[in-house]
């Protein structure tokens, strides 16, 4: 009976460390991680419709590293822009390959100016950024308009920015 007693409290104390790591905030730490600004591109109608491009290249401008994010993608209705942990303005250039799209091969550059908050979640989760912008800026070769929709970058999953195109018929 005493064999069992401390076999079974052997079993307890490697059961809890187990059950205490799984029931740490997994799921808050995924909705408190930095986010990157999320573009919509809809189609400036009244209302405001969501659209799809067709034929997207999106690259960044002065990037160390490879910075094509989007290698003309078809049919897209929405894409993420990274902000540089380490800098404090970054661009985007949209390379429009659809013959659909205005002149072939028209360009827009979206420019993000920002800054940083570092913010401490849990001792389990540590710590994350939240982005400011202060500053948006675009081109107009093909976009007809686009707005910030929220300044605070914190979340991937909500649009920052909307760009709106006129719809060809």
């Amino acid at each position: 009976m005493v064999r069992r007693v401390i076999s079974l409290s052997k079993v307890i104390i490697l059961l809890i460390p187990i059950l205490l790591l799984s029931a740490c905030g997994e799921e808050y730490c995924e909705e408190g991680t930095s986010g990157m600004p999320l573009v919509g591109i809809y189609a400036l109608q009244t209302p405001p419709v969501e659209a799809k491009i067709d034929s997207l290249t999106v690259y960044g401008v002065d990037q160390v590293n490879d910075s094509i994010l989007y290698n003309n993608v078809s049919r897209i209705n929405s894409f993420y822009t990274p902000l540089n942990i380490s800098a404090e303005e970054v661009k985007y250039v949209l390379l429009y390959e659809s013959r659909l799209i205005g002149e072939p091969y028209k360009r827009d550059t979206l420019t993000y100016k920002y800054h940083k908050k570092l913010t401490f979640e849990t001792p389990e989760c540590g710590a994350s950024y939240t982005f400011i912008i202060d500053e948006f800026k675009y081109t107009t070769h093909s976009i007809a308009y686009a707005e910030l929709i929220t300044p605070e970058v914190n979340s991937i999953e909500s649009q920052t920015v909307k760009i709106y195109y006129v719809a060809e018929d």
